[in-house]
């Protein structure tokens, strides 16, 4: 059995040096540009090389994160990038852009690509696409359990990486556009504010407060160690820890915990979990779980706070006006970090009184005197939020070092003679000096052995030595250790090209701008078969249904538009999990039934689908941002990144034959999640979560619907519409398509958008129907 990996995050250098000492085998990483942690300290071209060589002689593998959307004007930069990860030697970049996965193996063909988790791979056969495409691993989305991981392995053949421990996102990743769309920070691009960490009351329809001011998209933190031999025995490669916008303490407590964890299975000894999880606890804590391991809806939530609420530490007994008498759950010392049960309030512990006199330190059911500058009641837990020696011990973790084997001769008349090996590596080196008759001191075997086994400073420990020493000779002291510096610096160098590449300076052009002029339709989306009737007796062109898989409910639908122009495209929804089993049945169906166009919305669907006669659209939740990534699918239609300016809708619609699709009206997908928080605290309500009838109330106000793709997914929307009725523009920018999307309308107010866009699409006068709404990103772009 190959030993599964343990995979690190460093959001810094120290965060790097720290994963290594505590015995991760490989670490993550991103440079300041192309990363979805642009918020991370990361690292430039210099400490990227350094980085690199670091880990590389203490046998740590690296991979760069290059997992965001890149717009085609970014991509020369991006090249020039990946020709300087190339040429120092990385193990692996992580790609979230398809055309960015294309560019890589046409240009880079012995560089491996992890799919990252932003990709939302969440079947077997989106792994099978990626495979297909060259990419050596795939980075799991969160939300899969372990029986559907187990399947994945066991019916792939390339790598397969999974979360094990950290922060979850609640949305599924690669589908969280609402940093983008509220506040113009992308998920995608590696910007995201976290608004899921912000405070929302859940009201009905009618405006009843049902939970009032909560966390409620705040999950608590994965945490997988007491699970660690099911993971192993699924067959997973690589064991990933979220964290790189976490410090150097965090990620050492961590890598720490999971090294010993696994360790201990492979050695078959007992492995105390509980302790484990309680020292990482002492270093961030807002709850822990199993994530969707075990279930497909989890329940755990950190609802009350998504900060660090430490771990409990004592219980007020008395306060008065200048101390508060407590009780100590567990020991606290001078500096470490204090706060009330919720974590609102908080300080730093600058003075503890026991039996009236100053202590630096106190245990576990001392009563202590503690002068707090927060307010506090009889009977109130306060929780340690950090712990001073704890993080003093972690950030003194010892260096990891590798072993080597040196043999060495000293011989009459002759120079020092080193040979070192380590691993597949092998040195030899003479001194400059050269041995001489011994006048009054001689070097002996144990002498020579201790000066060439002082190389603490380097990545290097000697494990074994052996020496040759002829009897009555000697050799300056400067003169042995000048030779044992330069067989190391020998090794190091050695060891250090073996994972260079050469230098590339990769040529990138992109396609030249082409002339188009398109018919301009309009097209509908829909999961409704009313407003399909509504669509076709307008006059719609194209309808896009989502018919949530059910054949009689499409068969109803195309009995409904049989005698219209409009064509029935079958819709798909963004994630299929179990529901991808019945694809290859359902396309079968449609192809018999004549249908020729379908709109596919993940990689497992486009790597079923791409084997039938299909005019395949392809649909935004693939998130194409790019002309290499349109290449990459070869589509009839794409309906481009919601994320993208007018400008660089045109730049890409003006350089490829493809027909084009912008959405023009909707609400906006926000987030498509498993979680459902009405499950949760209300009790499942399918029929009207379908419907929308649940919202979110953010804290200006606002309402996010809250509506069901028909398989228990919920997505938020936004609480404003997008409308963009800038037609000129819109044609003038090579679309062939403009999308009106329907989510929560009911019948009377769909009609009246569709026949408001088709007096628009006209040139006619319109009256804009009365709400609150946006122009999107057509203008403003994102970061």
């Amino acid at each position: 059995m190959k030993k599964v990996e343990l995979l690190a995050p460093a959001g810094d250098y120290e965060a790097l040096t720290s994963a290594v000492n505590a015995g991760c085998d490989a670490v993550y990483l991103g440079g300041k540009n192309f990363g979805a942690r642009a918020y991370a300290t990361n690292f430039d071209y210099n400490d990227l090389k350094s980085a690199v060589e670091f880990c590389h002689l203490r046998d740590v593998k690296v991979y760069v994160t290059v997992n965001t959307l890149v717009a085609n004007e970014e991509f020369e930069k991006l090249v020039n990038y990946l020709d300087f990860l190339y040429s120092i030697g990385v193990d692996a970049v992580i790609v979230q852009d398809m055309g960015v996965l294309k560019f890589l193996r046409e240009n880079y063909p012995d560089l491996k690509v992890h799919a990252s988790t932003q990709m939302t791979v969440h079947n077997l056969e989106g792994v099978q696409e990626l495979a297909q495409k060259g990419v050596s691993r795939v980075i799991l989305s969160r939300e899969l359990t372990l029986k559907e991981i187990k399947d994945i392995v066991q019916n792939s053949n390339i790598e397969i990486e999974v979360f094990v421990h950290g922060a979850l996102c609640v949305s599924y990743s690669g589908q969280c556009f609402m940093s983008s769309i509220l506040g113009g920070r992308s998920g995608n691009r590696g910007r995201c504010a976290q608004p899921c960490r912000l405070k929302y009351s859940l009201v009905d329809k009618e405006g009843k407060v049902l939970e009032k001011d909560l966390h409620l998209l705040s999950m608590a933190d994965l945490c997988t160690i007491e699970h660690i031999p099911k993971l192993i025995e699924a067959g997973i490669t690589s064991f990933k820890i979220e964290g790189r916008m976490k410090n150097a303490e965090y990620v050492a407590s961590v890598v720490k915990a999971y090294r010993e964890a696994i360790d201990s299975f492979y050695e078959s000894k007992a492995f105390d979990s509980g302790k484990a999880i309680e020292e990482m606890s002492r270093i961030f804590n807002r709850g822990f779980s199993t994530g969707y391991l075990f279930g497909v809806k989890p329940s755990k939530m950190s609802y009350i706070s998504p900060k660090n609420t430490g771990v409990a530490a004592a219980e007020v007994i008395s306060v008065t006006s200048k101390t508060s008498r407590l009780r100590l759950l567990r020991d606290i010392a001078k500096g470490d970090g204090i706060s009330n049960e919720k974590g609102e309030k908080g300080q730093k512990v600058e003075i503890i009184f026991k039996n009236g006199k100053k202590v630096d330190r106190a245990y576990e059911g001392d009563i202590i005197e503690l002068p707090l500058k927060f307010y506090v009641k009889e009977g109130e837990i306060l929780n340690k939020t950090y712990d001073v020696l704890l993080n003093d011990k972690l950030k003194n973790l010892l260096s990891k070092k590798i072993p080597i084997k040196i043999y060495a001769e000293l011989k009459k008349d002759k120079p020092l003679y080193i040979k070192i090996q380590e691993g597949i590596h092998t040195v030899e080196v003479y001194s400059d000096e050269i041995s001489q008759i011994a006048e009054k001191v001689s070097i002996e075997e144990d002498f020579l052995k201790d000066k060439l086994t002082q190389i603490n400073d380097t990545a290097f420990y000697v494990e074994e030595i052996e020496v040759v020493v002829e009897k009555g000779l000697y050799m300056s002291v400067k003169g042995i250790k000048e030779a044992r510096r330069k067989a190391i610096e020998m090794l190091e160098k050695k060891k250090l090209e073996y994972y260079r590449r050469e230098e590339k300076h990769t040529f990138f052009s992109l396609l030249p701008f082409k002339e188009k002029k398109e018919k301009v339709s309009l097209t509908f989306y829909t999961d409704k078969v009313e407003h399909l009737k509504i669509a076709s007796q307008l006059g719609i062109e194209y309808v896009y249904f989502n018919y949530k898989l059910d054949i009689k409910l499409l068969k109803k639908g195309l009995e409904l538009t049989k005698d219209s122009k409009t064509t029935v495209i079958p819709a798909f929804p963004s994630i299929l999990r179990e529901e991808i089993k019945r694809i290859k049945p359902q396309l079968e169906f449609l192809q018999d039934m004549g249908i020729n166009k379908i709109l596919v919305s993940n990689l497992g669907l486009y790597h079923i689908a791409k084997n039938y006669d299909f005019e395949i659209f392809i649909d935004y939740p693939l998130n194409i941002f790019n002309n290499l990534a349109v290449d990459y699918v070869k589509p009839y239609a794409v309906t481009l990144s919601y994320e993208l300016t007018l400008e660089q809708i045109k730049d890409i619609a003006k350089r490829s034959d493809v027909k084009f699709e912008a959405l023009i009206y909707g609400r906006l997908p926000l987030m498509t999640m498993e979680y459902c928080p009405i499950r949760n605290l209300v009790g499942c309500d399918r029929e009207r979560c379908e419907k929308g009838y649940y919202f979110l109330k953010d804290r200006k106000g606002k309402l996010m619907p809250l509506k069901s793709n028909g398989f228990c997914r919920m997505q938020i929307l936004n609480a404003d519409v997008l409308l963009m009725l800038s037609i000129k523009e819109l044609k003038q920018a090579g679309l062939s398509f403009l999308r009106i999307h329907d989510t929560i309308e009911e019948d009377e107010e769909i009609e009246k958008v569709l026949k408001m866009h088709i007096e628009a699409l006209k040139g006619n006068e319109i009256e804009i129907l009365e709400g609150k709404y946006t122009k999107g990103h057509f203008y403003r772009g994102v970061l």
